[in-house]
């Protein structure tokens, strides 16, 4: 059920005249894009537009001579704001999941080098600051059986035989996105992965860190630790669940699109003021 406020949030939304906003979403290592944020155009309304963004091919994310565990990061991340920039040009904010944060933060990082429109509202969930290490840190080299149990569950009314297809494929990308968090090849916007928050220039956009509350891999602390990577602010947003709060329960679920919608509702006077108004959005 959507809660009163929620649904409050919607219809705000619905009676602005300002420029649609636009919600690009990165997901989880092991996600696909076409899966990982389905349902939530219908849950959001017309709060914003839900742009799930596809990660490049292997061929980019592992090119020629190089390991299959040690994608190129760097190359990875212009190729996606290369991608999406058309899209880019109107008001948005950026939800990156798990591994789906580092690479949104690494985005953010490469169009604020660039002096391009920066995201409202970065959004991260379930990922610890970027400088501090995962904890799956190395996991490319366990074998798919102990890769397979740290993927959620497959629905019970999928027939045996689907579901270990799709367990095999989602391993294959599991292993393959681990990688990306492994990376420690330098980043757009300066630094490595592994660089501490003095070596990179904070963001010129605010911060908004969603962390479950029973999540294992990543700790309040961590998660706070996302106030290093700013001057625009950061709020910490504690959510009931795990490490996918965002469809762990009936609960965790509302309480995250409801906190969601808040943020989204916050954006929206902001998306409807001339673009003149906006460039303390962008890298001076």
């Amino acid at each position: 059920m959507v809660s009163t406020s929620l649904t409050e949030a919607v219809a705000r939304a619905a009676k602005s005249s300002g420029e649609p906003l636009r919600l690009f979403c990165f997901h989880h290592a092991g996600g696909h894009e076409k899966t990982s944020f389905m349902g939530w155009q219908r849950t959001l309304g017309d709060l914003a537009e839900i742009v799930p963004v596809r990660l490049p091919r292997d061929d980019v994310l592992v090119p020629a001579g190089r390991g299959a565990d040690s994608p190129d990061v760097a190359r990875m991340i212009e190729r996606i704001n290369a991608e999406m920039s058309p899209g880019a040009g109107t008001p948005h904010v950026f939800y990156g999941h798990s591994m789906g944060a580092l690479i949104a933060y690494w985005l953010t990082r490469l169009r604020q080098k660039l002096a391009l429109p920066l995201p409202e509202r970065l959004l991260v969930g379930a990922y610890p600051g970027p400088h501090l290490p995962h904890r799956l840190a190395g996991a490319t080299r366990l074998p798919d059986k102990e890769l397979r149990a740290l993927l959620p569950t497959q629905p019970a009314h999928r027939s045996r035989a689907v579901r270990e297809a799709l367990e095999r494929s989602t391993v294959a990308r599991l292993r393959s996105h681990l990688g990306i968090c492994d990376g420690a090849a330098s980043v757009p916007g300066g630094g490595t992965v592994a660089s501490p928050p003095a070596a990179s220039r904070p963001l010129a956009c605010p911060i908004e860190v969603f962390t479950g509350k029973t999540d294992t891999m990543v700790t309040a602390a961590e998660a706070a630790a996302w106030r290093l990577h700013t001057r625009a602010g950061c709020r910490v947003h504690q959510m009931p669940g795990g490490h996918f709060f965002t469809r762990d329960s009936a609960e965790s679920k509302n309480a995250f699109f409801t906190r969601l919608a808040t943020i989204l509702a916050e954006c929206a006077p902001v998306a409807s003021e001339d673009a003149r108004n906006r460039q303390h959005r962008m890298a001076s």
